[in-house]
């Protein structure tokens, strides 16, 4: 009896002590205070990267951590490689098995935070991924022009997380 009445209070503190060497912070050095954006764009679908670089800048802006710079004034440079771009079909219709009415857009990327003055990297992820899943409308260009602009966002949270973001 005398066990059950101290449960709560054990279980608190193995919750407790299982969260000790966590720490949520910036993952950023204190000199890195501006940041250039550069976008490459090594797939095979053109423009991608334009969608990219404004969702990019967009996420920069709204978390507030990094000011954006031109290349030349900024702390560290931002890099992000454009790797690789896919479609794929997720749900068919029944009438015509092989006719896709709902796909997912992926780009896969890889980051790189690196000083300006030196090109020291400060932070590299290898692979990173924007998704945005959509309908099969009138025609798959259209289509794709509608979801870009979500996959590209997407990617840019995650971009900006992992450099902004230490857990």
């Amino acid at each position: 009896m005398k066990f059950i009445k101290h449960l709560p209070l054990l279980s608190l503190f193995l919750i407790l002590t299982g969260c000790a060497g966590y720490q949520v912070g910036s993952t950023l050095p204190e000199n890195v205070q501006s940041v250039s954006l550069s976008i490459v764009n090594q797939t095979d679908e053109p423009s991608i990267e334009v969608a990219v670089m404004k969702a990019l800048r967009a996420e920069v802006q709204m978390d507030g951590r990094l000011q954006l710079a031109s290349p030349g004034e900024a702390d560290a440079v931002l890099k992000v490689t454009l790797n690789g771009f896919n479609l794929d079909a997720l749900a068919f219709d029944r009438r015509h098995g092989t006719l896709a009415r709902e796909y997912r857009m992926v780009i896969r990327a890889s980051s790189v935070l690196y000083y300006t003055d030196s090109s020291e990297v400060v932070l590299e992820s290898p692979e990173l991924l924007g998704e945005s899943e959509f309908p099969y409308a009138a025609d798959l260009t259209t289509a794709k022009l509608g979801t870009l602009p979500e996959a590209s966002a997407d990617l840019a949270r995650k971009v900006v997380s992992l450099v902004t973001t230490a857990w």
